[in-house]
């Protein structure tokens, strides 16, 4: 079986002028990624792209597009006479991870544009052929190129010249011929020749259905599920977007219009289709089209750990001024998309607490021999924090609580400790011992500490502070892979919509840190904010980050109550080559 991905742009709108997503499975009805905002943009040249186009490689995709932003008021006639000759280039292994954009000078050092790049691979060969429109003495010709690598290329080469002007190329190879379907730029209509040599000589094909069609351009062709033929020309003359046809043949230059199509909600501008696995389909999803918040309410800090086959996810309860929440549930699912609320399993404002009279925040999980060790922050009466332990036979309780805190915030003054509250708790596990990483501070750091036999103490001959944790603010956790030990951490004020999680490794549990980059970020552009205070859970040799943002819709909330009114989000991690944590796609 096999998907479709559609990269194409907007309009000449804000933001409209850069890289969007959308998948389908049939080639009919098309989906829009990444709630229809940009899945790449691009801050070099005009800091705009139009017709961007994919193309498979060997192992890698590369993502080419005409350096262009008409939005910002550079008008077609200076576009075409004295625009870019560069193109923009990303490239990617899985379609989700991207690297940063980089250009390529390509068109004739006479050229006033570059417009519509596209490539076709040779696979033998292992070199892409790159054709593209450039204006050379004030008419647009199409040229060519080829490139290994989209680093280095060959001089360009004129590929196709008419009476008039053409561009909008785009090639396809079907039963011993290259298909080439070029705009006419004086009537804005399409026409169709073909060659058995992709450089060869090239013969009209006629068809009738071009020939009525005006006022489009951006012609793409893919095949669908039944072999057929789809040609897709934007009507960009009426605004109407894409329109599509299908052949059974396309060296009979005849196409049937299809009444039924759906390209989304967004208007589609020139871009590429290109055909990719279920897998990519089903990882663009997962990347760009996630189910978030996973949970019905307001709650924060989620600590997000696996027991026998199960997810479960602890919070903090949110949605009370000042953070006075006093009570603790649980949820349970099974997929990490549905979630069941299992019920209230501590109230810290009860009897079932008695060195608490409140403040309920960022609790966490463990299991030892078929206990489960719940660690939690609890408010005293004289106002300072601790961190209180409860355990149970069962991960959503009923839970017994410890009669005193397991960390009081008299640690602070008694071993030293730069920092302010004894909040946050983590646990880490390996080779059998079980430790808990803890703190809150504006330019203080967090400690670790080892937990007793019993799960219900600590051993303070193992208290130690972590060096070299940068912008930190609370929510400290660890997890080692490949011999390195990664840290995350929380930077900034949580009413801050800036709120972040900051990344960095160690070879020792213990430190120093050497600080990385930040992981996790907001998406203002999506309306995520405030992202942090997280946990990572590794299943199934995938990693998953739990963490909470603002509750939307924002403009529900006051701006001052924004960092108390918040909701859990899941989304994949990943790590590079290297063997570091990549960005968090939000």
């Amino acid at each position: 079986m096999t998907a479709y991905l559609f990269c194409h742009f907007t309009g000449e709108q804000k933001n409209g002028e850069q890289v969007y997503f959308s998948v389908s499975k049939d080639g009919l009805t098309f989906t829009d990624l990444n709630q229809g905002h940009p899945v790449l943009k691009s801050d070099l040249g005009e800091k705009g792209v139009r017709d961007p186009f994919l193309v498979k490689g060997k192992d890698t995709y590369y993502l080419i597009a005409t350096d262009l932003r008409i939005e910002k008021g550079l008008g077609w006639a200076k576009a075409q006479t004295n625009g870019s000759r560069q193109m923009v280039i990303w490239s990617s292994t899985d379609l989700v991870y991207w690297t940063n954009p980089w250009t390529a000078t390509i068109a004739p050092e006479d050229a006033g544009n570059l417009w519509a790049p596209e490539a076709i691979y040779d696979a033998e060969k292992e070199t892409f052929f790159v054709y593209f429109a450039a204006n050379v003495n004030g008419k647009h010709k199409i040229y060519s190129v080829s490139t290994k690598d989209f680093q280095t290329f060959t001089e360009p080469v004129l590929f196709i010249e008419k009476t008039m002007d053409v561009i909008d190329t785009t090639i396809v190879y079907s039963q011993g011929y290259y298909y080439r379907f070029t705009k006419n730029e004086e009537n804005s209509r399409i026409f169709l020749d073909r060659s058995q040599q992709l450089t060869g000589d090239y013969q009209e094909v006629t068809s009738e259905y071009l020939a009525q069609l005006e006022g489009v351009e951006g012609p793409q062709l893919y095949q669908l599920p039944d072999g057929k033929w789809a040609l897709i020309v934007d009507h960009f003359k009426k605004g109407t977007g894409y329109g599509i046809a299908v052949s059974d043949d396309l060296a009979t230059g005849v196409f049937e219009p299809v009444s039924a199509f759906d390209f989304g909600q967004s208007i589609k501008r020139h871009g590429g289709v290109i055909t990719i696995t279920d897998d990519e389909y089903q990882r663009l999803l997962t990347y760009y089209q996630q189910k978030n918040p996973v949970l019905d309410g307001l709650y924060a800090d989620p600590d997000l750990v696996s027991f026998n086959g199960k997810f479960y996810l602890y919070p903090t309860s949110d949605g009370f001024t000042d953070w006075s929440g006093t009570s603790f549930s649980v949820f349970e699912s099974e997929d990490l998309t549905q979630w069941t609320n299992k019920g209230t399993i501590l109230d810290l404002a009860s009897s079932q607490v008695k060195w608490t009279i409140g403040g309920a925040w960022a609790p966490c999980t463990a299991e030892k021999e078929g206990t489960f060790y719940f660690y939690f922050t609890g408010k005293m009466a004289d106002g300072r924090s601790g961190i209180g332990v409860a355990y149970a036979d069962h991960p959503t309780g009923p839970f017994i609580a410890d009669e005193r805190p397991l960390l009081s915030p008299d640690l602070i003054d008694d071993y030293g400790l730069n920092m302010s509250q004894v909040i946050d708790p983590s646990v880490y596990v390996e080779a059998g011992k079980y430790y808990l990483l803890f703190g809150n501070s504006a330019g203080g750091t967090a400690a670790i500490v080892a937990l007793g036999d019993d799960m219900r103490t600590v051993k303070l001959d193992t208290l130690a502070e972590y060096q070299g944790l940068e912008d930190f603010r609370e929510a400290i956790t660890v997890l080692k892979k490949d011999d390195l030990y990664h840290f995350t951490w929380s930077g900034e004020d949580t009413r801050s919509e800036d709120y972040h999680v900051n990344y960095g490794t160690s070879s020792s549990l213990y430190g120093p840190i050497h600080y990385h980059y930040p992981v996790l970020q907001k998406n203002v552009e999506k309306g995520i904010l405030g992202t942090g205070h997280h946990s990572i859970l590794e299943y199934s040799d995938r990693y998953y980050i739990a963490y909470h943002s603002f509750a939307v819709p924002l403009s529900k909330y006051p701006e001052e109550a924004r960092g108390f009114h918040r909701q859990v989000r899941i989304s994949p991690l990943d790590f590079d080559e290297a063997g570091y944590m990549k960005q968090v796609i939000v």
